[in-house]
């Protein structure tokens, strides 16, 4: 067995093969995607984390105005997330090249 190799390793690369881009636009699919994910992420964490300040406010009203407002604005960013991606998912089904582009 040669010691620079882990064991195993070989299997998880057959289930989750390392993308290989063959364009800028396979990388850029690629990289929107990620920070799509990304920004879904920190959005469902900004409105748990909006509900938790909600719950433990204690009736203080300008904490619960302040965790209202977090919500709010959490949903309103889900919102405009959810616009950008199916924006960029039809932009790239009119720009998708034709062939013989190597750029896109």
């Amino acid at each position: 067995m040669n010691p620079n190799q882990i064991p195993g390793l070989n299997d998880i690369y057959k289930l989750n093969p390392v993308p290989k881009f063959k364009n800028l636009g396979d990388f850029l699919t690629g990289l929107f995607d990620v920070v799509f994910y990304l920004a879904f992420f920190l959005a469902f964490f900004w409105i748990v984390w909006a509900a938790f300040q909600y719950i433990l406010a204690g009736g203080d009203k300008t904490k619960l105005a302040e965790a209202r407002k977090r919500i709010i604005f959490a949903l309103v960013g889900l919102i405009v997330i959810a616009l950008a991606f199916f924006i960029a998912q039809f932009a790239q089904q009119i720009v998708q090249p034709k062939g013989g582009s190597p750029i896109l």
